[in-house]
């Protein structure tokens, strides 16, 4: 019985291992891209100082942020099987 508890605990520990990095790897990807409140290209006619972006929500997108959230997924199968 104790062997199947520490096969358990560990893979808990991994699973918020995994959970964690996948965070860490999505905002840092996403950081990566830019800020998120300006387009790459800056229009002349736009002004400058607003919270809406003037362009295409390019900064956010599911494929690039991917490797985060699959390692998040492969986290929380990993808890919920130790657990």
């Amino acid at each position: 019985m104790t062997k199947r508890k520490e096969v358990a605990m560990l893979l808990i520990s991994f699973g918020a291992i995994c959970m964690i990095a996948g965070v860490l790897i999505a905002t840092l990807s996403t950081l990566r891209r830019g800020r998120l409140s300006q387009s790459r290209r800056i229009r002349r006619d736009a002004p400058r100082q607003t919270l809406e972006p003037s362009g295409e929500g390019d900064r956010l997108n599911l494929m690039g942020d991917l490797p985060g959230i699959g390692l998040i997924v492969i986290g929380v199968v990993l808890i919920f099987v130790g657990a």
